[in-house]
C-alpha cells in the first residue's frame, strides 16, 4: 500500500496540519479558527476527516477555572504525510557502504541485516507444516510491504512465494546488492537455502522464491 501524501489532502487540511506541524503543540479548535480564518464548525469538519485518517489527535486540556476543553496535535501518521527523502539517504549510505566495504562486504553486511529482520518474525514460523511455514512467511512479507502472495510450484510439491513489487526496487536497481537481504532474511525465516527463479530487475514479472525445503 502506498503511503499517503499531504498533497493528496485539500487545502484546508493541508493548511490546518502545516500549522500543527510548524508549532509543535496542541491548538484548540477556536485557535485553528483563527489561524485559518474559517469558523470553528469547518475547522471540526476537517479535524473530524483527519482523526479518522489518523491524522490528528484530541487531548484534553483542563485550563485552571475553566471547562475542560480539547485540543489536536500531529500523530506520527501525521507527521509523515509530509515528504521525507529516505530514498536519497538510503542510496546515498548504501553508495558509501560499497565503497568502503567493497561489493563482498556490502553484500555480507545486507545478509545479516536480513537476518536480524527474521529475528522479529521467526516465533511465527514455529511448529508449522514446511507449506505453512512459506505461507506464513508470505504474509509477513506482505506486512513488510510487499505484493506478496504463495502459488502452486510445477516443479515442487511446496509452493512458491510470488512478489509483484520490491520495496527496495530503486535501490536494487543501482545496487544488485540489496537483493541478498531478501533472500538473507527467507533463509534465516524458513531456515533453509532459498533461489530467487525469477527476478523483475532481470526482466521477469514478478520475484519468486522457491525453498528448498523437504515437504
Amino acid at each position: 500500500m502506498d503511503t499517503p501524501v499531504i498533497a493528496a489532502l485539500g487545502p484546508r487540511q493541508r493548511h490546518l496540519l502545516t500549522i500543527l506541524l510548524e508549532a509543535k503543540t496542541a491548538f484548540t479548535a477556536e485557535k485553528l479558527a483563527q489561524q485559518l480564518s474559517i469558523t470553528r464548525s469547518a475547522v471540526h469538519q476537517h479535524l473530524s476527516a483527519l482523526e479518522q485518517g489518523g491524522y490528528v489527535q484530541k487531548e484534553v486540556q483542563s485550563p485552571k477555572g475553566g471547562r475542560p476543553g480539547y485540543a489536536w496535535r500531529l500523530t506520527e501518521v501525521g507527521i509523515h504525510l509530509f515528504p521525507k527523502q529516505y530514498a536519497l539517504f538510503s542510496n546515498a549510505l548504501i553508495r558509501v557502504m560499497k565503497e568502503q566495504l567493497g561489493s563482498a562486504g556490502l553484500t555480507d553486511t545486507l545478509r545479516l541485516l536480513g537476518e536480524s529482520l527474521a529475528t522479529q518474525f521467526a516465533y511465527r514460523l514455529a511448529n508449522k507444516e514446511p507449506d505453512e511455514k512459506i505461507k506464513e512467511v508470505a504474509k509477513i512479507m506482505r506486512e513488510l510491504g510487499y505484493q506478496s502472495r504463495t502459488d502452486d510450484d510445477p516443479n515442487h510439491k511446496l509452493p512458491i512465494i510470488d512478489a509483484r513489487n520490491c520495496i527496495y526496487h530503486l535501490l536494487a536497481r543501482e545496487h544488485a546488492e540489496v537483493c541478498q537481504l531478501d533472500l538473507a532474511l527467507l533463509e534465516k525465516l524458513l531456515n533453509t537455502k532459498v533461489d530467487q527463479v525469477e527476478c523483475m530487475l532481470r526482466g521477469g514479472n514478478a520475484c519468486r522464491f522457491r525453498a528448498r525445503m523437504n515437504p
